[in-house]
């Protein structure tokens, strides 16, 4: 019996056994790697050149990327030639004749948004631009970010442009309220960014921000060739800012220069109506009626109604309140006594016009 035991024992344990630790194929461990900088552009604006790009937010398989920790900007300057006589630079070329130019950490990374203040994805790097990089280079750009502990994803396309000579930016710009727009007026750039002279401006274009959203090109259709904009599509009470940029050409993508000066505006009506005209006057058995051409005002609150007697030196206003009718009946008048009567009008914002040329009218004691 004891023998059966054992038996059966060493059974159940070779059965158990038969089913552990059966071996299979050995894979290499998973390493995620994050996805490359997808660059959006690069363009020259005044002695500047402007990259622009968005961070990979995921790894190449799709998974989400917690953070980026440093963005490096890679540059090689390569000696300008006809464009048929330079071979393509790839990326394992750029590599190796490159060089960093700039390592910018995560602490820094709001001074780089594209959109200073609000949530974008986009950034941007201004390069300055030196004199031989306008007569002799063409540079290229490549970006490429570390995360997770200095590991490094890989470069960026390429970004390639040939300086051109800018005119430098306007000067003096400035802003004045009239009645309907906003005027603007600047004064042209003196020299280019390499201090030559006559200044290369084909024209000008007039850029806003509203409260505190993008710039919006004002002039759409073609450059601003004056020193000077009227810009009618304005709210009152809203606040405006403006700057303006001179272009070396004359269709788009413009060669920009700088921005001028920052003009900030908040137009506030403070401009009467126009005076009533075309008073005329009845005069019944006991009363004085006048009527008026209507104003066109957009804001036109009413109006307000004047007299003053023969005698009198001031008008008395008649109509506390605006009334919005062109006519008016006098009651309170008295017989073979003359009247004159003079009407302003009023907008919603409290500016009151000119008295409006007098009328005078008498109830004679026989009405003929």
């Amino acid at each position: 019996m004891k023998r059966f035991f054992s038996t059966l024992i060493a059974s159940f344990l070779i059965l158990v056994l038969s089913f552990c630790g059966k071996k299979g194929p050995i894979y290499p461990p998973h390493i995620k790697v994050a996805q490359k900088i997808k660059t959006v552009g690069i363009i020259q604006r005044g002695d500047k050149i402007i990259l622009e790009w968005a961070n990979p937010t995921t790894y190449e398989d799709g998974s989400p990327l917690p953070e980026v920790d440093e963005i490096e900007v890679w540059l090689y300057e390569e000696e300008r030639r006809p464009a048929g006589e330079r071979g393509p630079v790839g990326i394992e070329g750029f590599i190796k004749k490159a060089k960093i130019i700039t390592v910018i950490n995560q602490r820094l990374f709001p001074w780089y948004k594209k959109w200073k203040g609000q949530e974008s994805p986009e950034f941007c790097y201004f390069y300055d631009l030196a004199d031989e990089d306008l007569r002799l280079k063409r540079l290229i750009f490549s970006l490429r970010i570390k995360y997770r502990k200095r590991k490094e994803a890989a470069f960026s396309d390429l970004l390639s442009i040939e300086p051109r000579i800018l005119p430098l930016s306007p000067r003096r710009a400035r802003a004045s309220l009239l009645e309907d727009r906003v005027l603007l007026k600047w004064d042209p750039p003196q020299r280019n960014i390499n201090q030559t002279w006559p200044p290369i401006v084909s024209g000008y274009n007039i850029y806003r921000i509203d409260k505190e959203g993008q710039p919006q090109l004002l002039n759409t259709e073609s450059l601003i060739r004056r020193s000077t904009f009227d810009d009618k599509d304005i709210i009152f009470d809203n606040a405006y800012r403006y700057f303006i940029r001179a272009s070396a050409n004359l269709k788009p993508p413009y060669l920009e220069s700088d921005d001028s000066e920052l003009i900030e505006i908040t137009p506030r009506d403070v401009f009467p109506p126009a005076a009533p005209t075309g008073l005329m006057s009845v005069a019944g058995e006991n009363f004085i009626s006048i009527s008026w051409s209507e104003n066109r005002e957009a804001d036109l609150a009413g109006y307000r109604v004047w007299r003053k007697t023969e005698e009198g030196d001031e008008y008395i206003l008649l109509t506390l309140d605006p009334i919005r009718e062109n006519t008016y009946t006098d009651t309170t008048v008295e017989k073979d006594k003359r009247y004159y009567y003079a009407i302003t009008t009023r907008d919603i914002n409290g500016n009151e016009s000119q008295r409006s040329e007098p009328i005078s009218e008498i109830i004679k004691d026989e009405i003929l």
